[in-house]
């Protein structure tokens, strides 16, 4: 695999998380200050289909035809419509709303605060709040079984929360021995596996029965996110401060980083289109830090969709 195209995409300052909708073929990135999407297709973005306040993640929701927006400006999600961006309602949850799932079994979008350490439920027809699960410290990104169960990534404890959406309880704190800061997480459905990408570059391979890490491998630095081709049998960890992307091939109970391809610095963060088995990880160019230690500044109008294929 190599970096195959790149999409100028235009805007300065950060973004999130990046979600798909395969069926409509859309890519959504959170840009902070709106939201923007790319036509898997074609390539073509739509910089700013909507405005937001410092957004996080965006959830397509009811077919596709409306987006769940987490604002961690204001502590509110914001549901619209996905063609226009047109507003329908927005509901206030727990402190610093961040990532987001839509968890299949009860229908409902699973909200992550990241400053309250609480789950809030939020129904995706009503856009009303449902309740909230207690999980306790920095939460960082969720993962769903399909049968009932929901994970989520506790950042400042290293741990693995399990969760019980039938019941609404937690089922357990796990301790992911060897992995630091967990960020990113997947669901390996034909595996069984849950991946977890941490902070002191590993990717943790864990049983979702047991909370044990079953497998770690090392990779690059600076991995935000981890995500699963359920068509290929690859999963993907990419790494912003090295700037690679690992591609893991998962037999059994058993991973292998099978290639580490050279993306860009700040690439932290993306999704993978099954249909095509392209990667899309946003990026952005950056000049000398002004400082020693301190960060580098982005190079304005540089920021772009790296599109990793074969």
């Amino acid at each position: 695999m190599r970096v195959v195209g790149r999409i100028a995409a235009g805007g300065d300052g950060g973004w999130d998380y990046v979600s798909i909708d395969e069926a409509a073929r859309k890519l959504y990135i959170t840009r902070r200050a709106s939201i923007m999407s790319l036509d898997a297709d074609t390539g073509k973005p739509t910089l700013a289909l909507a405005m937001t306040n410092r957004s996080h993640q965006v959830v397509p929701i009811n077919g596709g035809k409306e987006l769940l927006v987490t604002n961690g400006g204001d502590a509110t999600v914001t549901i619209l419509d996905a063609a226009t961006g047109k507003a329908r309602i927005t509901t206030t949850v727990s402190a610093g709303p961040d990532a987001a799932i839509l968890e299949p079994t009860t229908g409902l979008v699973l909200v992550l605060g990241h400053k309250s350490g609480k789950v809030d439920l939020i129904d995706p027809k009503s856009g009303a709040l449902r309740g909230s699960i207690d999980v306790g410290g920095t939460l960082e990104y969720a993962a769903a079984d399909g049968r009932g169960k929901a994970f989520v990534n506790v950042e400042d404890k290293g741990e693995l929360v399990a969760i019980d959406m039938k019941t609404r309880t937690v089922l357990g704190h796990y301790k992911m021995a060897g992995c630091e800061e967990p960020t990113g997480l997947a669901y390996l459905a034909p595996n069984n596996l849950l991946l977890a990408a941490c902070g002191n570059g590993v990717a943790a391979f864990v049983s979702p029965n047991t909370g044990s890490v079953v497998q770690a491998l090392k990779i690059g630095e600076g991995s935000d996110a981890a995500f699963y081709d359920s068509v290929r049998k690859l999963a993907y960890v990419p790494s912003g401060a090295t700037g690679t992307l690992s591609v893991i091939a998962v037999l059994g109970q058993t991973a292998r980083i099978v290639e580490t391809v050279e993306t860009a610095k700040g690439a932290r963060l993306g999704m993978v289109d099954t249909k095509t088995g392209r990667v899309y990880l946003p990026s952005v160019k950056y000049s000398p830090p002004t400082a020693v230690g301190s960060r580098p500044p982005m190079v304005p109008g540089s920021f772009e969709i790296l599109v990793v294929g074969r």
